[in-house]
This record gives C-alpha cells, structure tokens and sequence, in this order.
C-alpha cells in the first residue's frame, strides 16, 4: 500500500452532506470516498506531452524533410488513432 498523508480540509455544507451521502451509501468511510473521486479525477487528467527523443525515427519510411514538421504533427495524430499517413504520401 502507498504511504498515505494525513491532511485538513474545509468543505462547504452542501460538499460534505455529498461526502457523507457517498459514504452511507457505499459502506465506506468519508476518506475513502474523497480518495476515490481524487484518483478517478487523476485518471481523467491528459497524458503528458510526448519528449522530442521520443519522435526519434518517426519519420522512417515515409517522404517527409525535417522541415515537414506540420506533417509530423499530423502523423503523430494518425498513429494515435490508428491510421497510416504513410500510405497516403505515398503515390
């Protein structure tokens, strides 16, 4: 189990009659609920921008320059989706 940190927080009336509501209604203690809405925000949140090393070698294969860099962009976002560029340049 991760080591945990105790912390204080104030809540609006309404905020923690949710909490407590949460609580009630799973079984589950008021921490618990807070640290599982915290974690299913933290899941929600946007995977990090890719590092340069990373697109290292992206372009083999494939007609682009270095100066094709919007045609970079572009074939990151095909490759995230599942689409070859490629076979489009190709002709």
């Amino acid at each position: 189990m991760a080591r945990m940190t105790r912390t204080q927080i104030t809540l609006e009336e309404d905020e923690y009659l949710f909490l407590k509501a949460e609580a009630a209604e799973t079984g589950a203690s008021l921490s618990s609920v807070v640290r599982r809405l915290v974690r299913a925000r933290m899941s929600e949140t946007v995977e990090a921008p890719r590092h340069v090393w990373e697109l290292a070698g992206i372009l083999e294969g494939c007609a682009y320059t270095l100066e094709d860099h919007d045609t970079l962009l572009y074939k990151i976002q095909c490759e995230e989706m599942g689409i070859d560029p490629c076979s489009e340049n190709e002709g």
